[in-house]
């Protein structure tokens, strides 16, 4: 069934039910109209009638009649009773009208078939006036007793003749639903007619605001949205024109760090770096603008998202890259590395050339020295790096870039007193990413004919890398911005994939509860520090 269809059902039903109960609280008005309204004026017509002199004398002229001509006056009386009554009771449209002696005999009655002896409430004995809702005749009705009191001449005290009772009995449900079924039925249309409209009207609307889906398509696209935005690897971030977040998923909340926010929550409460905020409000322009997030490398895309040509927000796909940048720098240092074997397999070559022909000549005494001073030169290398640094990846990772120093022309040494402990292979991992990203930043920095030194301290809890070299410095503008992830100072043409070091080197360090700092003493000096106990898992 269509929408529309279903609104214009609902909207009749909703019309039926109100018609209905205001027609009953319609009746139980009326009813309680019709008992106050028609009480108080059957007692008027009762108090009335009987203080008229001519029912009084002829009430007093029927009580009794023991002798022959008194039964003959009453029944002479009993006409002109009947017909006063029966004025009286047209009058005053009462159903009823009856005139009961002050013995309990029925004096005069508008019914035709007569009347009972009539139960009388207790009051009227007293000589009070009553009306009130009681049973009569089979039928409810509303009824007032009014007493007839004799004239009281001569000295008589004054006798209470007799009582008038006027009554109405109630209208039955049906003729009161005969009676009213003309107007009710008016409304019940007039009320369809308007429901069917507005139904209508409403169910334009609806559907103009709804795209024209019906409600099962838009179940069903729920389900699909649903399903899309927790299925996908990506993080994604709604955002509406406001800033407040229209919605999330759960990947976007473990890149984010994020508990799940309530729909709605501006992205300045989110509790984000101020890039990232931007990022989400729409603000950056750019694609794959890659930022640091606590200890993560993101990828953040942001596009518009418009509706029949109008703006309605954006939404954020985010990927993490922090593995990916990581693999790639592995890759770059495994790249030198291969390129300093070779330049080392070169080197050997050429000095076993040179051995093979000191050999030749019988060049005995210079070919011993050659050899001892490069065993020696090999020797004081392995004893500089092994007698500081434990950790054998480091050490290892060292040894290379001592290797690649020479190859580069740069004086690279590390400093007396430097020591490395042995670590786990968790922090011994990031240890290696640290040393090797500043060790060749620092080689970048200065070129051939640098001098580049290296200091760490290690007591166990903390441990402080320090790099030293002589180049030009950071400038003061730049000292924050090298990282920030694909920022890079490097002028050569071809700069991909630089940029990434010290932001990778800032997040290892913020894993283990640390930081990266930047000063200067002749040179750049860049200080990293690691807590040893202090891991900082990934949200």
């Amino acid at each position: 069934m269509s929408l529309s269809r279903q609104l214009l059902l609902l909207q009749m039903c909703i019309v039926v039910f109100v018609v209905t109960a205001v027609a009953g609280v319609s009746l139980v008005q009326s009813s309680a109209t019709f008992t106050r309204e028609e009480g108080r004026r059957m007692l008027g017509a009762a108090e009335s009638l009987a203080t008229e002199g001519l029912l009084r004398q002829s009430t007093a002229l029927t009580v009794g009649g023991e002798t022959s001509e008194e039964i003959e006056v009453q029944a002479r009386l009993q006409e002109p009773i009947g017909i006063r009554l029966e004025s009286a009771r047209a009058s005053a449209g009462a159903t009823y009208a009856i005139l009961q002696g002050a013995d309990g005999d029925v004096l005069g009655s508008t019914l035709p078939t007569g009347a009972d002896d009539l139960a009388l409430d207790p009051s009227v004995a007293g000589g009070a006036s009553w009306s009130g809702v009681g049973e009569r005749y089979g039928r409810r009705s509303i009824e007032a007793q009014a007493p007839v009191f004799g004239d009281g001449d001569e000295g008589r005290p004054v006798e209470q003749l007799g009582v008038i009772v006027l009554g109405r009995t109630y209208p039955t449900r049906l003729e009161v639903l005969g009676s009213a079924a003309p107007s009710v039925f008016a409304y019940l249309a007039l009320a369809m007619l308007i429901g069917a409209a507005g139904s209508l009207l409403l169910a334009r609307r609806v559907k103009r605001q709804t795209l024209g889906l019906e409600p099962s398509e838009i179940a069903a696209l729920v389900e699909q949205r649903e399903a899309m935005l927790h299925g996908v690897r990506e993080g994604v971030v709604g955002v509406d024109m406001r800033g407040g977040v229209a919605f999330v998923n759960d990947e976007a909340l473990q890149l984010l760090g994020l508990e799940r926010p309530v729909p709605g929550t501006s992205v300045e409460e989110l509790g984000q770096e101020a890039e990232v905020t931007s990022i989400l409000r729409g603000l950056h322009r750019e694609q794959d603008l890659a930022v640091a997030v606590g200890p993560r490398l993101l990828v953040l895309n942001n596009q518009p998202v418009t509706v029949r040509g109008r703006q309605t927000g954006w939404v954020t796909s985010m990927r993490d890259r922090t593995e990916l940048l990581g693999l790639q720098h592995e890759l770059a240092e495994a790249q030198a590395g291969t390129d300093t074997l070779r330049a080392q397999v070169h080197e050997f070559r050429n000095r076993m050339h040179a051995i093979g022909g000191m050999a030749e000549l019988g060049q005995t005494a210079e070919l011993g020295e050659f050899v001892q001073a490069v065993v020696d030169s090999l020797d004081a290398r392995l004893a500089e790096v092994g007698g500081s640094i434990e950790d054998p990846a480091v050490a290892a990772l060292l040894v290379a870039k001592l290797s690649r120093a020479d190859e580069l022309g740069v004086d690279f040494s590390i400093a007396e007193g430097a020591r490395l402990r042995h670590h786990d292979p968790v922090l011994s991992a990031d240890l290696v990413t640290v040393v090797g990203n500043l060790v060749d930043n620092a080689f970048d920095a200065v070129g051939r004919g640098g001098e580049v030194v290296m200091d760490v301290e290690d007591d166990g809890e903390r441990i402080e890398i320090e790099v030293r070299d002589s180049g030009a410095g950071i400038a003061a503008g730049d000292v924050e911005r090298v990282f920030e992830p694909g920022f890079t100072t490097k002028t050569c043409a071809d700069v991909k994939g630089h940029g990434f070091g010290l932001a990778l080197t800032r997040m290892a360090c913020a894993r283990h509860g640390g930081a990266v700092t930047v000063s200067h003493r002749g040179g750049a000096v860049l200080c990293a520090e690691l807590h040893v106990d202090e891991e900082v898992p990934h949200a």
